[in-house]
């Protein structure tokens, strides 16, 4: 039986090429875009996968069709992730919705079965109750433009797919962390600095966090299920306090003493350019549509954890 050939944007990215490797494992004959393949090449990221690399900006929507010819499906991934000014305000906004859109208009034109669209909490919210957790029917409005750009490039992504007709999945992970990063994400960089003794107070934030590898798991199970529709929540583990857990993987790490009050950290979050938004969420969520559905099953966070320090340190990130 030959192998259904897939396309993946943002293939470099951590979930992305997560995603390319775990697909060629499985079987998959793998197409990836990239904004710069020779930085690609350079990393060595695919070294040992027989994976075709593709130039294209998502919002170049000629390059993207180009990449998207004779593929069964696609697995719309690329995003700008970080919070530095330069992405700040339309510029972020443009790249995550204008960018997303032109995928789909491309898998539209091209007759690709499905669409696996990677989102994020960002769309769904950071709050929650353990009484009434977030689920699929939860939706964010943030003040933030990363976040922003998340939900509008998403809810954008929704109205397309009902009116052109689009088989369309979206899934949305909490903080991805796990293995198989050449460079910091915005996720990452907390743990490395974590471990490196960077960070002189503790912070009054919860989290929820999902292994990398399940993450890319997840997008498979969704573009392969007949049964998968809609939304799903891809949160993992909530996770109370960061340090603590990281102490456990890490016993040479140090612990400060001092933890910031919320108000303290929404002030130092506003200096450093984050989303104050975040600050002092809880982060609850329930994931039981994806578990139940396509039996999706995420790893231990201990596990997701102890990897992620040794990737960080074998590389010295």
């Amino acid at each position: 039986m030959k192998p259904k050939k897939v396309l993946i944007t943002g293939g470099n990215g951590h979930v992305g090429n997560t995603l390319a490797k775990t697909l060629c494992e499985r079987g998959y004959d793998v197409r990836v875009t990239v904004r710069n393949p020779e930085e690609v090449r350079s990393a060595e990221i695919f070294a040992g996968y027989s994976i075709e690399l593709y130039q294209a900006d998502i919002r170049n929507e000629a390059a993207i069709a180009k990449a998207m010819q004779g593929v069964s499906g696609v697995f719309q991934v690329a995003a700008l992730y970080n919070y530095d000014e330069q992405s700040l305000g339309e510029g972020i906004v443009a790249n995550n919705t204008a960018g997303s859109q032109a995928v789909l208009r491309a898998a539209s034109a091209c007759g690709v079965e499905r669409v696996v669209f990677t989102s994020s909490i960002a769309a769904v919210g950071f709050g929650g109750t353990q009484e009434q957790p977030l689920t699929e029917t939860s939706w964010s409005d943030p003040a933030d433009p990363y976040c922003r750009s998340k939900l509008e490039s998403e809810q954008a992504a929704w109205s397309y797919a009902k009116t052109q007709g689009l088989d369309l999945i979206a899934l949305c992970p909490s903080v991805v962390l796990g293995p198989n990063f050449y460079k910091h994400t915005p996720s990452t960089i907390n743990v490395g600095a974590c471990i490196n003794n960077q960070v002189p107070f503790r912070l009054p934030m919860q989290f929820s966090v999902v292994d990398v590898r399940d993450v890319a798991d997840a997008h498979i199970r969704a573009f392969e299920s007949k049964r998968a529709s809609g939304r799903y929540l891809v949160t993992g583990t909530n996770i109370r306090d960061l340090m603590s857990a990281l102490k456990e993987i890490e016993p040479d790490m140090v612990l400060p003493e001092r933890t910031l009050t919320v108000d303290e950290a929404k002030q130092l979050a506003e200096k450093a350019g984050m989303p104050v938004e975040l600050v002092g969420q809880p982060y609850l969520y329930c994931d039981e549509k994806i578990r139940s559905e396509l039996g999706w099953q995420p790893r231990p966070l201990t596990e997701t954890l102890r990897d992620t320090v040794a990737w960080i340190k074998a590389r010295d990130l």
